[in-house]
């Protein structure tokens, strides 16, 4: 333990202090960390391979099919991602593994940060934490711009974590690099700079930068790397801060205001694992208590406790939150989490080390049972029929598609070779585009502005027949967002699993009044 009354330890005097160090060999823990990681990356790869895509993974995937510098709702690092693993295939397999190689760099970057600071044990017990929370493990392998930005800001940590300790000119350059390329991964990135000022303001070790003039070449750098997505927004009048900073804002009254912290609160506790999420606050308070003698705890809780609250305000005040979206805050706590196991794990009562393992055991059994759900029907014929609703569940998005692909292209053969199809949901126009190949090409005409309208696909050509898809959860009426237009339905496609409907999806043609008329 570190007396109070001297100044911290550097990573190497604790390392050279430590008596498990001392008595085991320090590669034994980063073999471990390696066989863990790679434990996870072939599951992960495994799911990958049997699973299918859900709508809002076919939403980014379909930016990757539009390159751009930038893209309505996100920055555009997970579409280039999504590009460069599909160069040779379309597949789910091809679309998932960019988030399955950004997750295994994720780990290991957590890994040599918890090892800088704490040890090597300190590393394995970090990327345990974070592999075992629901919501990193969802995110591991899903589609989506978390993917890109975890192992960005652990990076950004890990230059910033550099600085205590090292002089050289370039660093801070670097470091800006590593924030600029967060940004491009996801907006909320710009949140490593208020993390760099406010712990180079906090620090004594870290306070020289402020004063030299690299630091700020650093600012210049991370403005360059974020570029792109600037210049983009800049062009169309800022599209993207309109949706997150005005049309994604609920109205500030307080009833909603209270009702939306309550749904804030029971999502953290869940996506963040209900047996860990307690343990993961008191590592927090831990953190900041111990932060005021020791420089890594005080490294540690700035880069979350300021960060976390961000994301919980935002959460409160918007009307489609997300409960992933805080996950970057809980990284410095689950390695505050593991230098606090480091220390007194040896000493630690069996009672609490059980409590760990069945933790553990609790993610993979409900890892396992998701699995399974996704690839057996018969089990959702457990979920009690009185409670079970198809239409808001996410595995029948994934369901069936090459049924939907067969009834478009055969439906849009009998309407001409100028034929369209058309959908009212980005999402769904997105997974129809995908499982289509976008042959015939698909436009999305939806009551709010979306991602298609920048890709040039919102409105259809007034002169082309339309095969307008809905599904049960999406189905708005096609003459009020295509006027001009008679529309008869056509056939309906029930997607079946094990003796339950899963989804309807109704096909309608759509013609301009002209061609109707004939």
């Amino acid at each position: 333990m570190i007396p109070a009354a001297k100044l911290p330890l550097s990573p190497s005097e604790t390392l050279a202090t430590d008596s498990l160090d001392l008595s085991e060999p320090l590669q034994r823990w980063g073999i471990r960390t390696a066989l863990l990681l790679a434990t996870v990356t072939l599951a992960r790869l495994a799911v990958i391979a049997t699973t299918e895509i859900a709508n809002g993974e076919a939403y980014y995937y379909v930016w990757s099919r539009f390159p751009s510098w930038s893209y309505y709702d996100h920055p555009p690092l997970v579409a280039w991602l999504a590009w460069l693993t599909t160069q040779f295939s379309h597949s789910s397999f091809a679309i998932r593994l960019g988030p399955v190689l950004c997750s295994g760099l994720f780990g290991f970057l957590v890994y040599r940060l918890a090892e800088r600071l704490f040890s090597p044990r300190a590393g394995f017990f970090a990327v345990a934490i974070v592999t075992v929370l629901p919501a990193f493990l969802i995110t591991s392998y899903v589609l989506n711009p978390e993917a890109p930005l975890a192992p960005l800001w652990v990076l950004g940590l890990l230059c910033l974590e550099r600085l205590r300790q090292h002089d050289e000119w370039w660093r801070p350059v670097v470091l800006g690099a590593a924030v600029g390329a967060a940004f491009l991964a996801k907006y909320t990135g710009i949140l490593l700079i208020p993390v760099v000022l406010l712990y180079l303001l906090a620090s004594p070790e870290a306070r020289r930068w402020l004063r030299r003039p690299s630091l700020y070449l650093g600012g210049l750098a991370a403005l360059i790397v974020a570029l792109p997505a600037v210049v983009w927004n800049q062009l169309r009048g800022w599209p993207s801060l309109t949706l997150h900073f005005v049309e994604r804002r609920s109205a500030f009254e307080i009833g909603p205001l209270i009702h939306n912290a309550g749904h804030v609160a029971l999502g953290q506790f869940l996506a963040f694992h209900p047996l860990f999420f307690p343990g993961l606050i008191a590592a927090l308070i831990f953190a900041i208590r111990r932060g005021r003698s020791d420089d890594r705890y005080r490294f540690l809780s700035l880069a979350s406790w300021p960060v976390y609250l961000f994301f919980l305000a935002a959460m409160v005040t918007v009307r489609d939150a997300e409960v992933h979206w805080p996950m970057v805050a809980y990284v410095p706590v689950a390695i505050a989490a593991a230098g606090w196991l480091d220390e007194r794990f040896d000493t630690l009562s069996w009672v609490f080390k059980w409590y760990l393992r069945l933790a553990v055991a609790l993610t993979v059994a409900g890892a396992s049972l998701a699995y399974a759900y996704t690839h057996n029907a018969m089990l959702r014929r457990l979920v009690p029929t009185s409670i079970y609703d198809p239409n808001v569940e996410v595995f029948n998005e994934m369901d069936g598609w090459d049924q939907v692909a067969s009834a478009i292209k055969d439906s849009a053969s009998t309407l001409g070779a100028k034929t369209v199809v058309a959908s009212c949901q980005y999402a769904l126009c997105a997974h129809i585009l995908t499982a289509t190949d976008d042959r015939p090409p698909v436009y999305c005409p939806t009551l709010r502005r979306t991602g298609f309208d920048f890709l040039g696909r919102r409105a259809p050509p007034a002169d082309a027949p339309v095969l307008y898809v809905t599904d049960d959860h999406y189905h708005d009426d096609p003459l009020e967002l295509m006027p001009g237009r008679d529309c008869q339905p056509l056939r309906v496609v029930a997607i079946e699993g094990d003796g339950r409907i899963l989804e309807h999806y109704r096909l309608s043609a759509c013609l301009p009044r002209g061609d109707a008329n004939e």
